[in-house]
């Protein structure tokens, strides 16, 4: 990945909807969340039907890696999936600030699970029902 800049990553529509209008993604965060996505895909073994289709109430363990792949390469978690929270804050995109801030600060005490990868889909369900009118899934 040539640069960090991460989008409210698990917040999950490749074609980046958002049901409030008011929010466009710049080209450099759409073109930064294609590669991110397109890399996790492949890293996992998985298909854009795959993602499309995938629920977020369902604890898929290649999508939930998938997750992890996303937050690792973005640097918002470490291989020990420890969330990097200072990190987060300082890297958000300005366009989704004002819509990750809020729901991050809902989501600062995340359980690992029992399973591989859960952290990351734990993290992801938490933003997910933080706000999920403005949740996306890249």
């Amino acid at each position: 990945m040539s640069r960090m800049l991460p989008a409210a990553l698990f917040v999950v529509l490749a074609t980046l909807t958002f049901a409030t209008a008011e929010i466009v993604v710049p080209d450099d965060l759409k073109d930064y969340i294609n590669e991110l996505h397109d890399h996790c895909l492949k890293e996992m073994g998985l298909t854009e039907g795959d993602h499309k289709n995938y629920n977020i109430h369902v604890k898929d363990p290649k999508m939930m890696c998938y997750m992890k792949c996303l937050m690792t390469t973005s640097k918002w978690m470490n291989m020990d999936e420890s969330i990097q929270y200072d990190f987060i804050l300082s890297s958000v995109h300005p366009a989704v600030k004002n819509i990750l801030l809020p729901a991050l600060d809902k989501c600062r005490d995340i359980p690992k699970g029992t399973m591989e990868c859960e952290k990351a889909y734990n993290f992801n369900m938490c933003l997910f029902n933080a706000d999920p009118e403005n949740w996306f899934f890249i």
